[in-house]
């Protein structure tokens, strides 16, 4: 039998027991060593995520190891592993050209599927990748979101010698900070009211961080970039964000929207035409996952400072209310089946 978490609606989550599950064609048994919680696994079980199907086991920011492959699958039992978690139809235009988050029937491990707050999980061996035995199971797990920063800085357009600004240092904002620092970004603002986060967005490679409770980010803003930068990645989702970020952007500049918005977010268009700003969206990843296992094993992105908190899998209840309820402390939750 395996142990796995089981979120049987909003505020109901559960420890179960189920049948190991058969080994397929094409598929891999892993054992899962670390699942990272993510703020969607909080929407989740908060009854707050517009896509989740219940019931279902969380998850999807795994770090695990092989256990055994299905015949002519090449992977080694013991090989450490990470899993992107997007499962899609491979068919349509958009799985043609590459795009799988744009797949019209792409279904997420962890939130339309089960996922892996488990002992176990079987998966297609396509969605595993196989990292230097010296990647710890923490960090395997930190490449997925490690991607999400990935696909949002090339949405960017960031590069060698571009200026940032980061709305928001919770974990992805953390990960996209030093995303752009690695790829040669010359000046890079952190934003936020946390100020832990912020302390730690300087020690990553901030060039200035601000809390816009006390000072005005436009201010400090134009005090490091006179012009305006280059790129402005909002991780807020809030009006008055949003609103920062437009200010913040150079003319010709880029603005992109990663945090879905908290309820409908209206904003003044005006800055967008006068300054031809585009605006930008951005959903999971695409071909990222080979440049963020790249930066996370190479150590270019350092995740060991961003885990606040290890827990075993039966806390997973506080695991999913800590970040919550302590949103200074509780960067990034690590569960260890």
């Amino acid at each position: 039998m395996v142990k796995a978490v089981r979120v049987l609606e909003p505020g109901v989550v559960v420890m179960v027991e189920n049948e190991r599950a058969v080994l397929r064609e094409g598929e891999v048994r892993l054992r899962v060593e670390a699942v990272g919680v993510c703020g969607s696994d909080v929407a989740l079980f908060a009854g707050k995520h517009p896509y989740a199907v219940y019931p279902v086991s969380p998850g999807h920011e795994l770090g695990a190891a092989v256990l055994e492959a299905a015949p002519g699958v090449n992977f080694h039992p013991g090989e450490r592993v990470t899993v992107r978690p997007l499962l899609t139809c491979g068919a349509c235009q958009a799985c043609r050209e590459g795009r799988l988050n744009h797949c019209a029937d792409v279904r997420v491990l962890g939130v339309h599927l089960d996922g892996g707050m488990s002992q176990e999980i079987v998966l297609p061996a396509s969605l595993a990748f196989a990292l230097p035995s010296s990647t710890s199971a923490e960090a395997a797990a930190m490449i997925e979101p490690t991607a999400v920063a990935v696909h949002a800085c090339h949405r960017a357009g960031i590069g060698r010698g571009s200026t940032v600004a980061i709305l928001g240092t919770g974990i992805i904002g953390l990960l996209a900070l030093q995303v752009a620092r690695a790829w040669g970004s010359r000046a890079i603002l952190a934003v936020d009211r946390v100020p832990k986060r912020l302390g730690l967005a300087l020690q990553l490679g901030a060039s200035q961080a601000v809390d816009n409770r006390v000072e005005s980010a436009v201010g400090v803003g134009r005090d490091l970039c006179p012009d305006g930068f280059d790129a402005v990645v909002e991780l807020v989702g809030a009006e008055s964000t949003l609103a920062e970020a437009l200010e913040l952007t150079r003319r010709g500049g880029t603005v992109v929207l990663v945090a879905l918005p908290h309820g409908k977010a209206g904003f003044d268009f005006e800055p967008v035409y006068r300054k031809e700003l585009t605006l930008c969206g951005t959903r999971l990843y695409a071909d990222d996952f080979a440049e963020a296992i790249s930066l996370v094993t190479s150590g270019r992105v350092a995740v060991d400072p961003l885990i606040t908190h290890r827990l075993p899998l039966h806390e997973v209840e506080r695991a999913l209310t800590l970040p919550g309820e302590q949103p200074g402390e509780a960067i990034k939750v690590m569960l260890i089946p």
